[in-house]
């Protein structure tokens, strides 16, 4: 019998997510992004942006297993990429970012090289 796929099934298929944000296993623990940001900023002034991934629980930075980058956005609008090595980095990073318009939430991607793209959004007001 024809089985249908799934993207959903697949880790290195779109973008992982929780499948529950209040209650994350060890492994999402390890892979989601963590995105420290202030809640309200405004316009044309400079605020501070943390990304840090396996905030929760630590990911492992080995050769065979590592962060390769992350990249912080506006809703669509790209803003800052830091990348990473093999065993010789902690994945974690700061911007110094400045918005001109308010297009939608924060978003961050962070890529494991064994278990792929991962994603956390927070809402964000300039006013």
């Amino acid at each position: 019998m024809y089985q249908k796929w799934k993207c959903e099934d697949d880790l290195l298929c779109g973008v992982n997510k929780p499948k529950d944000e209040h209650v994350l296993s060890t492994f999402e623990k390890q892979h989601v992004p963590g995105l420290y940001a202030p809640e309200l900023v405004h316009k044309e002034q400079p605020f501070d942006v943390s990304i840090k991934v396996g905030g929760l629980q630590t990911h492992p930075s080995e050769p065979r297993h590592f962060i390769e980058w992350v990249e912080l956005y506006c809703g669509d609008t790209f803003i800052a990429r830091a990348q990473f090595s093999a065993a010789d980095t902690y994945p974690e990073v700061t911007f110094r970012v400045m918005l001109w318009h308010a297009k939608g939430s924060l978003r961050v991607w962070a890529k494991c090289n064994q278990h792929g793209l991962w994603q956390t959004k927070r809402e964000i007001n300039v006013i």
